[in-house]
Parts: structure tokens; sequence; C-alpha cells
């Protein structure tokens, strides 16, 4: 591991919750508890910039696939959302694990969520990962509703997210202390790993394997 780490708490990074009227000093306690990402500041800076780089790729992507019209119906969706799911593999073609999550990345990861596991949250975090994790969950048979199948979900960069998967539940209070991600990505669990996932396009964009300590959780 990098010889920075364990992290410094002295080089906390805090970040602010906005609510509609802004950050704005204000009367009376907060409604939203504060975002508090404990990660060294290099570490986060080199981060958001891999998340950027990837939005600005996307950005650039997007441009190439025909917009929705005004009225669109559900297979246009879907074959746009396809569009964009294949054009975005295409260009990251050459990606490899560990772009977005580095090894020093990666390390400051892992320490917030083993300080997290281990305050007396933990249990009830590790149980809300569970729900929807389809490693763990299914969804119910078309043919009869009370049985469940579970969908595969292979790990690996650039895999396609199944469309017919569940998706896991993130502990709002786990949320709270990792970085905050643009609206085109968001953190999942499959089984024990944390991964990024394009929104849109449901493409694994990179993960963390075993950052979940809990053995019951399928890998």
């Amino acid at each position: 591991m990098p010889s920075r780490m364990p992290l410094r708490v002295g080089a906390c990074v805090v970040l602010c919750v906005a609510l509609a009227a802004g950050c704005h000093p204000r009367k009376g306690p907060d409604l939203v508890p504060p975002q508090v990402v404990r990660m060294d500041s290099e570490v986060l800076d080199e981060f958001y910039e891999e998340i950027q780089e990837y939005v600005r790729l996307r950005h650039k992507v997007v441009d190439l696939v025909p917009p929705l019209p005004v009225e669109a119906t559900a297979q246009q969706v879907a074959i746009r959302q396809k569009a964009l799911t294949d054009a975005i593999v295409k260009y990251r073609r050459k990606a490899k694990p560990g772009e977005i999550f580095k090894p020093e990345v990666e390390a400051a990861f892992r320490h917030v969520f083993k300080e997290a596991f281990a305050t007396p949250e933990g249990p009830a975090m590790m149980q809300e990962i569970r729900q929807g994790n389809p490693k763990v969950e299914g969804v119910p048979k078309p043919t009869d509703p009370t049985q469940e199948v579970k969908t595969t979900v292979n790990l690996g960069v650039n895999v396609v997210y199944p469309a017919g998967a569940p998706f896991s539940s993130v502990p709002s209070s786990l949320l709270l202390k990792i970085p905050v991600l643009p609206p085109e990505v968001r953190y999942r669990f499959v089984g024990r790993a944390l991964i990024v996932r394009d929104t849109e396009a449901n493409v694994i964009l990179d993960f963390i394997r075993d950052i979940v300590p809990d053995p019951t959780i399928p890998r």
C-alpha cells in the first residue's frame, strides 16, 4: 500500500450537502447530516479527476448518439440506451480495473469502509447492502411472481449491468463518508464488491472487490 496510508485525519475533507436554499448558514438544526469524507486531499483529487475524465468522455459519446424525439416510445428509448452503451464500451475498450479506483484510491475507500463497518451502525449497514444485491436477491418470475430468479451479474470493467437485475441499496450513512458522484454515475454493490456504474448506459466502470466484510454475501 502507498506510504501515505493510513489516512491522515488532519487532511480530512469536509463537503457541504446543500439544500434548496444552498449552503448558507441557517437557524436551527440541520435537516440533512453533513457530508464528511475522511480521505487524503490528494487521493480525493485523484479520484475526482478520474471521474471527471469519464464524464467528459461520456459527453463526447452522448453527442454522437442520435437524440430522442419529444414523445419517444419505449422501443426508441431502449434503442438509444443500447446505442449509448455500445458507444461507451467501444470508447473505453482499453480501460482496465483500477483506472478509477487507483491503488491509493482503493486503499482510501477500504479504510473508510473498515471504519464505518466497525461502528455500531455496521451490522445494519451490511444488512441494508443485502437489499437488492444481485448476488443475494432475485426478481419475481414473470410466470410465477411468488418465486424469484437471480440474474447473473459479472464483475468487470465495461461489463453491461443486466437490465433485469436488481440494484443494491447503498446505506445513506455510508454515502455521507465517501465522495459524492455526479448524476451520470452511481455507487452500487455486486456481492461484496463496490462498483461505479453509468446510470443510463448500465455499464460498470470500475470496482473494488471484497470491500464488504460479510462472508454470508456471495462474491
